[in-house]
């Protein structure tokens, strides 16, 4: 008995070879590629004993009189037929009335947000035999996987917030994290609206964090969560996280129902597209973090958000224990029927997104590129000043920006620091994403971190390249 069963005309076995390869991935398909045998006994039979049945729905297709009869037969055995319109034709009449999914601007990749569609309708129907893979881009957006956010923060970094915008914005910097903190009020800069909405322009992501994480460090008590609602009026952004829940309750329901009503009351106050951050609740001891998967699964499963995050330090005290953590996480979310990106807060060293990008996270934040100097051959972090031995790695980067930077008298030493990470992280991102999506992560890890710490990660961390 297959999961899926793929109606299609022979004028289109090439893309329908293509689309069933991809669902292969996940489920047991059967088309009549596969046949041998006397169809007229075959077909019935297999349609009768699939749980869905996709038809390819071309001009050629809707024409044909055998496959209206499998879509009849499909109809008859009571299996759910998902039409998939590869181009305009248009349902034949008696299913005009079914739910479809328009293949039209498919660009033959799993990763697309059309084949993502595609995978969560099946999956409404079909659990999947197999963990989605994490795709190319957070559908409907630009936003690449995996991906490394910028953040910007007034607390101890090198760079004032609008300094530090107009740097990623003459860099290009595509992702770009700015607190809220920082723009309530007085504490708003003078043009950093025009500086985010000429980010945006340029098909950047810009993403404003919560706050808290200003107000914790600075003792400010009066930092709640009207005033971030605040913060946000006339900010240009396309995402906004939640006023988050610090101190969650030591119950995993109630920890999950104080993130979806937290998400819920700023969606309401502030109309925009508001993310989760899930918290772990905290003792004498330390962070529980056995709940976590729990309620992150609870959380999506409530709101189903582009992104969910967790908070970097609340994972584990080392860095193989937060790796383990976001492994359980991974493998509670890989039960959904479409994949759940999670976001990593406060996660800027190279070696951290590494091995958490390994572990199953797909996004992170960090202020290290404006509060140390990236030492380009090692991938470690040094002291700010520490970038006078590091400053002939910036004369050979690939940016004309970083270039013009050394040179210019009107760019300060820590504007200098600050493009040289830029460069840094520009490059790192783009090998994340290739290794990520070509199965490669155990060598970008061992490029990373180099020998003796793959080897470790391997020990001490079975299995996590395989996953």
């Amino acid at each position: 008995m297959s999961d899926v069963y793929v109606i299609h005309a022979s004028e289109d076995d090439i893309i329908t070879g293509e689309i069933v390869a991809l669902l292969k991935k996940h489920w047991d398909v059967w088309w009549d590629d596969t046949l041998v045998g006397d169809f007229v006994q075959i077909v019935p039979q297999q349609i009768a004993k699939t749980k869905c049945v996709v038809a390819i729905m071309s001009v050629d297709s809707t024409v044909k009189e055998t496959v209206i009869d499998e879509m009849r037969l499909a109809r008859d055995a009571g299996v759910a037929i998902l039409p998939l319109m590869i181009d305009d034709a248009r349902l034949p009449y008696t299913y005009g009335s079914l739910s479809r999914v328009d293949f039209r601007l498919w660009d033959r990749t799993e990763g697309h947000p059309l084949f993502q569609k595609l995978l969560r309708k099946i999956s409404t129907l079909v659990p999947r035999r197999v963990p989605s893979k994490r795709p190319s881009s957070v559908a409907n957006t630009s936003l690449s996987l995996p991906a490394v956010f910028l953040s910007v923060s007034s607390h101890e970094t090198q760079l004032a917030p609008l300094d530090a915008v107009k740097a990623l914005r003459v860099f290009g910097s595509p992702t770009v994290l700015v607190s809220a903190y920082d723009l309530w009020r007085d504490r708003r800069p003078k043009g950093i609206e025009s500086e985010l909405e000429q980010i945006r322009a340029a098909d950047g992501i810009v993403l404003i964090d919560s706050g808290n994480y200003e107000a914790t460090r600075r003792g400010d008590a009066e930092w709640v969560a009207d005033r971030f609602h605040e913060a946000l009026e006339g900010i240009p952004h396309d995402w906004s996280y939640c006023f988050d829940v610090m101190d969650p309750s030591p119950d995993p329901v109630m920890a999950a129902n104080e993130v979806i009503e937290a998400v819920r009351r700023d969606a309401r106050a502030t109309g925009s597209n508001v993310l989760p951050i899930v918290h772990a609740h905290r003792t004498a001891a330390g962070f529980v973090t056995s709940q976590l998967p729990t309620v992150v699964r609870a959380v999506t499963d409530a709101l189903k958000p582009s992104i969910i995050a967790v908070a970097e330090r609340e994972l584990g005290r080392g860095l193989i224990e937060r790796a383990e953590t976001v492994r359980a996480i991974r493998r509670t979310l890989d039960q959904l029927p479409s994949y759940q990106p999670v976001h990593c807060l406060g996660t800027g060293n190279p070696w951290s997104i590494a091995l958490l990008a390994a572990a199953g996270a797909d996004s992170f934040d960090g202020l290290e590129w404006c509060r140390m100097a990236i030492d380009h051959a090692t991938n470690r972090l040094n002291h700010y000043q520490h970038y006078d031995f590091f400053m002939y790695q910036t004369e050979f980067s690939d940016s004309q920006v970083t270039l013009a930077a050394i040179d210019d008298d009107r760019i300060d030493y820590a504007g200098k620091v600050a493009f040289h990470n830029l460069d840094y992280y520009r490059s790192f991102a783009a090998k994340l994403y290739e290794h990520a999506h070509t199965d490669r992560m155990e060598a970008f890890i061992l490029k990373t971190l180099g020998d003796g710490a793959t080897n470790q990660i391997t020990d001490q961390l079975p299995g996590i390249f395989a996953e």
